[in-house]
């Protein structure tokens, strides 16, 4: 090749990695724009949906909103210490020490919820942790630090064990290990967490975890043998269950009848996705007006947390729900597009398992909402009242950011 290509092909070379640089950037600026935007249609919601009936009931009417803001106004920041300082300068090492530590402790809580004093029952469910006066939701950090567990143990750089390799733009030689003792330690974390998770019992987040867990090993290139061992081991566990804890299996099969029965109790196990489906019918296109909910006023019951989304429907409009899903959808798309960027490593999987995650929990919860889906206790992200969701739906998206902070130099360098 001579001089002249060469030059040629160098300034080709740098003019398509500018361009990459800068779709990313949009990108992530775009996910930002959008989790802003949901951020503030969550407060409006939330503030309709828990004023008038907090005042009617001689509360103070602002108190829910208040709170919830404090908690976005704390999540905001941990989740950019995460995103703008942390992430970004861990090394590959660090990284999966924080990675597999951060794993270790939500196991950690989530036996504490089941085995100590510590664990609170509310509802008929044991979900919650109580530290003096924090209380809070283990099994919602899974769903972050389970995706990151897996992805960060099955995908490596190195040459050996692999049953998949490619190389990035940068040359480096990506390789994703075959070492089935480590397949196998991948599996059995997440049998455990799906255990400990549905024995609380929590049906949507048993979902929400399974869903994640099996997307990120399709998406580090786990082979067709390791998802039939997941699924034979996953039938052990599910009759060991049967075994042990029949009446939880009575429990979830009563809120898959319910949901597509439900007029046959409308008054029992029926009554809130008679009340929500009402609600959401009631709105018509255009919605009755914002803040002129009736279903709100002690008829559906959580309307500030698992049913917010009814009440936005029904004050807004079938138009104001399709901008919340399209949102969330959009946010996702956001997630895949900047994955298929960037080189393809740790970094890549995570965003787009985390995008993933954060857009099926909101799509499970309208699911829900309108009758299609049991009731399934899973908030909305960044509407439903509740520092832990808030929490962990802006540490998603911080991760997210972080990530592709980490591996923007690689996808932008010649």
């Amino acid at each position: 090749m001579t001089q002249s290509s060469q030059t040629i092909e160098k300034h080709r070379r740098k003019s398509q990695v500018q361009k990459r640089q800068e779709e990313i950037r949009h990108y992530s600026r775009l996910l930002l724009f959008v989790t802003g935007a949901l951020l503030v249609l969550g407060i409006l919601a939330l503030f309709s949906a828990s004023t008038a009936p907090l005042a009617a009931r001689g509360n103070f009417p602002y108190s829910t909103v208040l709170k919830q803001i404090m908690f976005i106004g704390i999540s905001l920041l941990l989740a950019g210490f995460v995103g703008a300082v942390v992430l970004p300068k861990l090394s590959e090492r660090a990284l999966k020490i924080l990675v597999q530590a951060s794993f270790v402790f939500s196991v950690l809580m989530l036996l504490a919820v089941l085995f100590t004093p510590l664990g609170q029952e509310i509802n008929g469910a044991f979900r919650w942790l109580r530290i003096g006066p924090i209380q809070f939701q283990p099994a919602e950090f899974l769903k972050i630090t389970l995706v990151l567990f897996i992805a960060s143990l099955l995908l490596t750089t190195g040459k050996s064990k692999l049953f998949a390799s490619f190389r990035t733009e940068r040359g480096e030689l990506m390789t994703i290990r075959r070492d089935r003792l480590q397949l196998i330690w991948v599996l059995l974390a997440v049998l455990l967490c799906l255990a400990l998770v549905a024995v609380q019992p929590d049906l949507g987040t048993t979902a929400i975890v399974f869903a994640a867990s099996v997307v990120t090993m399709f998406l580090v290139g786990v082979p067709m043998r390791g998802f039939v061992t997941f699924a034979v081991l996953l039938v052990v566990l599910l009759g060991a269950g049967y075994l042990f804890e029949p009446e939880k299996y009575a429990y979830g099969f009563e809120r898959i009848y319910t949901a597509f029965h439900p007029m046959e109790e409308p008054s029992d196990e029926g009554y809130q996705i008679v009340q929500s489906m009402g609600a959401v019918s009631s709105g018509g296109l255009l919605g009755r007006g914002y803040m002129k909910s009736e279903q709100k006023m002690n008829r559906l019951p959580f309307q500030d947390r698992d049913f917010i989304f009814a009440i936005w429907v029904e004050e807004t409009g079938l138009l104001g729900g399709l901008l919340v899903v399209g949102l969330f959808l959009y946010l996702a798309f956001l997630c895949l597009r900047i994955s298929m960027l960037l080189p393809f490593c740790f970094e890549s999987v995570a965003v787009f398992a985390l995008g993933f995650n954060l857009s099926l929990q909101a799509i499970i919860n309208v699911a829900t909402n309108v009758g299609a889906l049991p009731v399934s206790g899973l908030t909305l992200p960044f509407f439903s009242s509740g520092g832990t969701s808030m929490l962990v739906s802006l540490l998603i998206v911080g991760t997210i950011l972080g990530l592709i902070r980490r591996k923007l130099p690689a996808a932008t360098e010649a």
